[in-house]
């Protein structure tokens, strides 16, 4: 992939992600309208954090931390077919160790769900409803896994768009099931068994979708048995902790969810909070794993300092573009967001009111987010991921304490709160790690795109504001469906205008920008 590519590849991967965010919003829709928030949601929800948490980590490149530093490594200095056998082994080791794992956590399913939701042990209708679920999802944990292996292998050979469109085959069967599902009447608890099952088959076929992409390979994975060689275990070193460094916003989810799991519908309002804040985040995410670490490995092998600089600066410009104005739109909004999307059949009023709180808080945690992601590229890039982890772990620690002390006055809110302080955390300490070890040098142009997106983010949000007292009465739950949705989306659509032209006005980007190719 050349270099010079990084804005086109980024838009592939964006827009691949951005199909599959679309698609898991219209599952998520239909799963508030089949379960709602009441015992068979919150346990579906915990049952779906582990293997939903390495699906989405592993989904937006976590694995390529491990995996392509060493390939492209090992081709450099031995040759494609050092390459093609390190591939082999690669995934043979992770299917044994994998269906080793998965076994184990079948037989331990209730001790699963203790450890993301405590507060279950007082509830045994969610408990027993949560393991049963775990039991039925458990096989997407294996199947995501050697998807994502297999997506590795693309990405470190260019073939971006095969690995990016994978993931879309999940929502695509999922939606499809769910639809069925509408149609039977089941009462909650059983509707919540076949979603569950639906999930375990859904990652089966997203494996099998990348199987042709796989064998038209030039530089095919040579199968063999399992065998941790030298090249495995380096990438089990890089590939385990850049898992974790990776997951820091979803390893503080589910640290939320023990601090919400005490208080009933709390743990199924924050999952849909946190779906709606994943969805431009995603973006960021997977653009940065699959397009963003292969150039910065070429580039510092190469000993081209000023141009992996540049790339990183760039992918962060574009980041922060993104994720601002999306992080003060989704707290503006998050009231008729999450009425529209959510509020019907078993999610009431009462649901809306809080799960929007809970999202506004989270909000203000995505641009921290976005900036993890973008800073955490370059310590992979050099095989260094001790001081991410650490930045990374004190997230979560925070971001669980201040659930914790927030979570008895003001509910998920406060939950969702520590979540977004814990993001900020991880952020900065991730900066200063960058910068004192030079992995980082922002330059002038970065910091006035940035400053310029900030301010054009608030002119944006006070525009939509002022916009939307002006269409209460549309917007009101009791006006049509349609016209809700009509005047949310010409709210939305006028925040971008009003948006693009403050960003303009401010030097973010110029008419060139949009019409030269990269």
């Amino acid at each position: 992939m050349p270099e010079t590519n990084l804005v086109r590849s980024t838009a592939v991967v964006s827009a691949a992600a951005a199909g599959s965010r679309v698609l898991g919003f219209v599952r998520d829709v239909m799963l508030a309208a089949l379960l709602g928030s009441g015992p068979a949601a919150d346990a579906f929800v915990v049952a779906f954090r582990v293997p939903g948490l390495i699906r989405r980590v592993v989904g937006e490149g976590a694995l390529n931390a491990g995996f392509v530093p060493v390939a492209q490594r090992l081709r450099q200095e031995q040759g494609p077919e050092a390459a093609r056998v390190f591939a082999g082994e690669a995934l043979s080791v992770a299917a044994l160790w994998l269906l080793a794992a998965t076994a184990v956590m079948e037989v331990a399913a209730g001790l699963v769900v203790l450890a993301l939701a405590a507060g279950y042990a007082q509830d045994p209708v969610r408990l027993e409803l949560a393991t049963a679920y775990t039991r039925l999802m458990l096989p997407l944990l294996p199947a995501t896994v050697l998807a994502a292996l297999a997506s590795a292998l693309l990405n470190a050979q260019g073939r971006v768009l095969a690995a990016a469109l994978a993931p879309v085959t999940v929502n695509i069967v999922l939606v499809v099931v769910l639809g069925v599902l509408m149609l039977t009447g089941l009462p909650p608890d059983r509707l919540g068994r076949w979603a569950a099952l639906a999930v375990s088959g859904a990652g089966i076929v997203q494996l099998l979708a990348l199987v042709p992409a796989i064998a038209r390979l030039p530089e095919r994975p040579r199968l063999s048995w399992p065998r941790l060689s030298p090249p495995v275990r380096r990438m089990l070193v890089l590939g385990l902790p850049g898992l974790a460094v990776l997951a820091a916003s979803q390893l503080a989810i589910v640290a939320a969810t023990q601090a919400a799991s005490s208080s009933p519908a709390s743990v199924a309002r924050l999952y849909y909070a946190d779906r709606l804040f994943q969805l431009p985040l995603g973006f960021v995410a997977s653009a940065s794993g699959v397009v963003l670490l292969p150039l910065l490995v070429r580039l510092q092998r190469d000993g081209r300092a000023a141009e992996a600089h540049a790339a990183q600066n760039e992918a962060l410009a574009i980041a922060l573009l993104l994720a601002l104005p999306a992080a003060v739109g989704l707290w503006v909004l998050s009231q008729p967001i999450i009425s529209i999307l959510f509020e019907r059949g078993a999610f009431g009023p009462q649901d809306a009111r809080k799960t929007a709180a809970a999202l506004a808080a989270l909000a203000w945690g995505l641009p921290a987010a976005a900036l993890t992601r973008i800073l955490s590229q370059a310590w992979f890039a050099r095989e260094s991921l001790r001081w991410p982890l650490v930045a990374a772990l004190v997230g979560v620690v925070v971001a669980y304490g201040a659930a914790v002390a927030l979570e008895p006055r003001f509910g998920v809110a406060g939950v969702a709160a520590g979540v977004s302080a814990g993001a900020w955390l991880n952020a900065g300490l991730l900066a200063f790690g960058s910068l004192r070890t030079d992995l980082w040098r922002p330059d002038r142009k970065v910091l006035q795109r940035a400053s310029a997106g900030a301010v054009g983010a608030l002119v944006m949000g006070a525009c939509v504001v002022v916009l939307a007292g002006h269409f209460a009465a549309a917007l009101a739950p009791s006006a049509h469906l349609l016209v809700r949705a009509l005047s949310l989306a010409g709210l939305c659509g006028a925040g971008v205008v009003a948006y693009m032209g403050a960003t303009y006005v401010l030097g973010a980007f110029t008419l060139a920008d949009l019409t030269t190719r990269k």
